[in-house]
């Protein structure tokens, strides 16, 4: 496999800011894999959805970045084993605080986590995570609730991620997802 090569097709593709991380060998295959360059893997501001590594065919010589579908219905990862999936085990609040804390933002992931674990611990059907028409989903999320002891307990576990916070009225809470001070130390 040409690593300029697939550096050249990543920065075509999807951007300079993706770097080849990783590289897996096969009998078939080569593949190199690629991450945004400032954000983790987890992260989902630098996540990709639609595309895969970039592939090196050892038969062809052709280095070319794959596709979902590719990944999907190709045979490219057949010699991978089966691997028996872990039961889900849903993740603490402080499991939940230590990831967001350690990447500086709320994933879609996160949302989804706090989302179960609000709804077990308050059983409170009127709440509900998300968005409104004008708000930057990518920053902000909107939480609504009819019971103030959730919207107090909301505020004060995004206090202890350093995340600022307005009450909309006495329903509707918007939370950030990221610390812009941190956020600016960062770049």
């Amino acid at each position: 496999m040409d690593l300029e090569k697939v550096k050249q097709i990543i920065d075509e593709k999807l951007g300079s800011e993706y770097v080849v991380f990783e590289t897996e060998d096969s009998e078939k295959y080569t593949f190199a894999y690629y991450k945004h360059r400032d954000y983790g893997l987890e992260d989902d501001r630098g996540r990709l959805v639609g595309t895969g590594p970039v592939v090196f065919v050892k038969e062809t010589g052709e280095h070319k970045l794959l596709s979902s579908g590719d990944c999907i219905y190709g045979d490219y990862f057949d010699f991978r084993e089966e691997v028996e999936e872990e039961p889900f085990v849903l993740p603490s609040l402080e499991q939940i605080k230590e990831s967001i804390l350690r990447r500086n933002f709320v994933n879609s992931e996160d949302l989804f986590f706090l989302e179960e674990n609000w709804k077990q611990q308050f059983e409170d059907p009127s709440m509900a995570l998300t968005g409104k028409k004008d708000m930057d989903f990518t920053n902000f999320l909107l939480v609504k609730s009819k019971n103030s002891s959730f919207l107090d307990f909301i505020k004060e576990y995004w206090l202890g991620l350093d995340l600022d916070f307005e009450m909309l009225d006495d329903e509707q809470l918007m939370l950030r997802r990221v610390n812009p001070k941190l956020e600016e130390n960062n770049n």
